[in-house]
């Protein structure tokens, strides 16, 4: 690699070309680097489900002697004084880059999409692994008894926190997106109180304005869960085991959002779970309502007239 190309162009644009295990590896470091800080070879090997010599594998298709060597650049990017940021300035850049690359020539698109979901069930694999019995059990309950959820992301992880705030107000009442519309997000917040909940999904480089409504709701005794791509994440100390990791570097520009999605999911489900009979009824109640507004095109309204008695 040369001076000036950062690992992660070089991982992503050596993705199409490796084969399963190496390219699962290749997946966690992108999406796990502060792992790679952290963890002993072996460990990291236990935690992406692939043989510990796989990295060392991958750190020979990079170019370099041993995994000692990839592990002292995973460092130097996540711990260097300039490392993360000037990472974290061109990632987007850097995710162009890597697709433009790994596209360019004859027959290229349908290998790269076979490519592109396979690393999408990829991070659905990374994210299941992550979670606890204890840990669902946690956020289900804090969800489907708290007085309020509040729901924040900024960006790219919007799209998540709104249909997660949309669904779980089927399922549930007083459900809270905070929408920075009219310039304040936090706004909603003043009326929140101990035994609130406030679900975050940020990604990394991290919205300063959702860790700014974490520490508030922390700050007045609200429960927190975060729905993050790295354990490195914001408040991550602060919240104990109610940190959902669901890593984001795949194929997609500039991250995919599919696994802090299928969490956002799964805690809807659980919650209704949680809720049981109350949720149906409240869930009955929204369908009939849209049914009757005519919102569906193919959901016919039911009749209240009696069918006509044949002679």
């Amino acid at each position: 690699m040369s001076d000036n190309e950062t690992l992660k162009t070089a991982l992503r644009t050596l993705l199409p070309e490796l084969g399963t295990q190496l390219s699962t590896a290749a997946q966690f470091v992108l999406s796990h680097p502060e792992q790679v800080v952290s963890c002993s070879m072996r460990e990291l090997a236990r935690r992406a489900q692939v043989p510990p010599v796989t990295f060392v594998r991958l750190a020979q298709r990079l170019g370099m002697p041993s995994y000692t060597a990839l592990r002292q650049r995973v460092v130097a990017q996540v711990l260097g004084p300039q490392g993360e940021g000037s990472r974290m300035a061109t990632r987007n850049l850097d995710s162009a880059r890597a697709i433009a690359a790994a596209t360019r020539g004859q027959g290229k698109l349908l290998q790269y999409a076979r490519q592109f979901i396979e690393a999408e069930k990829q991070l659905l694999d990374h994210a299941l692994a992550g979670l606890s019995e204890q840990q669902l059990d946690r956020a289900s309950t804090l969800l489907a008894k708290a007085p309020r959820v509040f729901v924040v992301a900024r960006r790219t992880a919007f799209s998540v926190a709104f249909s997660f705030a949309y669904t779980l107000q089927k399922v549930r009442p007083h459900v809270v997106l905070l929408n920075d519309a009219g310039g304040a997000p936090e706004a909603p917040l003043e009326d929140a109180a101990a035994g609130d909940v406030l679900v975050a999904v940020t990604f990394a480089p991290f919205s300063r304005v959702t860790q700014m409504l974490g520490e508030q709701a922390l700050a007045r005794g609200m429960e927190l869960i975060v729905i993050a791509d790295s354990e490195v994440a914001p408040l991550a100390a602060s919240i104990g085991n109610q940190l959902l990791i669901a890593p984001a570097i795949s194929y997609a520009f500039p991250e995919s959002s599919l696994a802090a999605q299928a969490i956002a999911n799964l805690l809807t489900s659980l919650t209704v779970s949680k809720l049981g009979a109350a949720a149906q009824k409240r869930i009955k109640a929204n369908e009939q309502r849209l049914v009757a507004s005519g919102e569906y095109v193919l959901a016919r309204r039911r009749s209240r007239r009696r069918p006509a008695l044949e002679d």
